[in-house]
């Protein structure tokens, strides 16, 4: 069975974030482990076959207070996915810029497909994704672009040579498929 980590960003308790990513990753026959993000330097990652690190509320500002919990995230030898702040996060910790209330977006946004991947699996270049936050990214060196929105540029990123994935929207919200096919990806790499 695979098996997914899911660190939580939010503050201890809030599990607004987590509680649709455990629904979804279940809904794979997949098992979830949720952890807050202070604990993550402290676990065995070969025990997993993904992480997955959850955004959020928006308007929190944690990314510098947070990144010193991640930085294994660049020796990590198994797949990642980052939502919101863990976009932001894993943006930061390769090189990118964190633009603060330049490019704020909420509610549902159209999302235009710039590079074909195995995580968009859609019949149409575009998807509506749900938005909700305040600051955002530039793209780091070593990653592609996938995805943008006419506000925010880096709405999806791919690192060129490690299956690191990170979206500034929401897919747990309205996009399951594209979880569900990291999960899927998670499984294929054993």
């Amino acid at each position: 069975m695979t098996r997914i980590l899911i660190i939580n960003n939010a503050v201890a308790g809030i599990s607004e974030f987590t509680n649709p990513l455990v629904r979804i990753v279940s809904s794979c026959q997949a098992h979830s482990t949720v952890v807050n993000y202070e604990y993550s330097p402290s676990i065995d990652y070969s025990e997993y076959d993904g992480i997955i690190m959850s955004g959020s509320p928006q308007g929190d500002d944690i990314v510098e207070h947070h990144a010193p919990f991640f930085r294994w995230i660049k020796n990590c030898e198994v797949p990642v996915f980052g939502i919101c702040a863990g976009h932001h996060i894993t943006g930061f910790l390769y090189g990118s810029e964190i633009l603060k209330s330049i490019e704020p977006e909420s509610g549902d946004v159209k999302i235009q497909i710039l590079k074909e991947d195995s995580l968009l699996n859609y019949p149409v270049d575009h998807f509506l994704a749900r938005q909700m936050h305040n600051d955002s990214i530039t793209l780091p060196e070593h990653f592609d672009l996938l995805a943008t929105s006419s506000i925010c540029k880096v709405q999806l990123m791919k690192h060129k040579q490690k299956p690191i994935y990170t979206s500034q929207f929401h897919p747990e919200i309205n996009n399951p498929e594209i979880i569900k096919n990291f999960v899927a990806l998670c499984g294929f790499t054993k």
